[in-house]
């Protein structure tokens, strides 16, 4: 039996291999009927500095400054999100409400890419994102958020990456 995709994953950092990714997944959905989740993660601030900074920057620093700054960035990048979640609309079909990215559910989250979207992942039958391809070699070092979730997703993984980019 051939598999059935009825609700699609997409998940985006916004990048332009993403943005290729989204036509991907839109054509899929159109293809098959199915209904779409657009996921976009912003990395948490304060994990992030704190891990650059070698220190609890929280524990150093007033914490709900550091939790405003997060929760402003989530707010930014929904914005984002939506705006490009409307720009595929217009050009998947110009006013037609069949589009499946037009009525998509949009969701910001908060932490690890990778882990956020292998925890979005159930309920959802394909998962479809972009891949920078800096390398092998960069991947082992800095690690991969595709890499990771095509190694754990229980279900399948289509990434896409922009056909100018080679493997270094």
């Amino acid at each position: 039996m051939l598999p059935e995709y009825r609700r699609i994953l997409y998940a985006t950092d916004l990048s332009e291999s993403a943005r290729l990714a989204l036509r991907h997944a839109v054509s899929l959905a159109g293809r098959y009927g199915a209904t779409m989740t657009i996921l976009h993660v912003v990395p948490d601030l304060v994990d992030l500095m704190s891990e650059n900074a070698g220190f609890d920057i929280e524990t150093h620093f007033e914490a709900d400054h550091w939790k405003s700054l997060n929760t402003s960035a989530a707010a930014r990048a929904k914005a984002k999100a939506v705006e490009r979640v409307r720009e595929m609309a217009a050009e998947c079909a110009t006013g037609d409400a069949g589009c499946p990215v037009a009525g998509a559910d949009v969701r910001i989250r908060t932490g690890d890419p990778a882990e956020r979207i292998l925890e979005e992942i159930p309920g959802h039958d394909l998962v479809v994102m972009g891949a920078h391809g800096r390398g092998v070699f960069a991947d082992m070092l800095l690690g991969s958020v595709a890499r990771k979730v095509v190694r754990l997703s229980p279900v399948p993984v289509l990434t896409v990456r922009l056909s100018g980019e080679k493997e270094k």
